[in-house]
């Protein structure tokens, strides 16, 4: 018995989606190294934690699948590191991991701490 993947969009839309750039001219390439920046150094720390080898709450293909249904306009505008914490986050809220409006209120007070604390 085959699954029902017509929830994902390579299923719903065939053909080259948004996301898949493989072969097409993505222009010049910037060679200066820059120092990532602690968030990102951290969001690669917690998707590895949650990944195959830490807790096993994600795979590889739930986080691409998450990326490829961000939409075109989301996923242009997010950066690399954004774009792997927004997969994390609805899959953890796809899972029930995480409820949406605690995640919510909980950015909200971090976001009040920092104003207040400045960190």
């Amino acid at each position: 018995m085959e699954p029902d993947n017509s929830r994902l969009t390579s299923a719903r839309k065939p053909g080259r989606g948004y996301h898949d750039l493989g072969g097409l001219d993505g222009g010049p390439i910037d060679t200066d190294v820059t120092q990532a920046k602690p968030w990102e150094k951290l969001a690669v720390v917690v998707g590895n934690a949650l990944g195959a080898k830490g807790a096993k709450v994600v795979c590889t293909d739930e986080v691409r699948r998450t990326r490829e249904e961000m939409g075109a306009d989301l996923y242009n505008r997010l950066g690399y590191f954004e774009k792997g914490v927004e997969s994390l986050r609805r899959l953890l809220v796809e899972k029930g991991t995480i409820d949406q409006q605690e995640l919510e209120r909980r950015m909200a007070e971090t976001a009040r701490r920092i104003a207040e604390e400045g960190r």
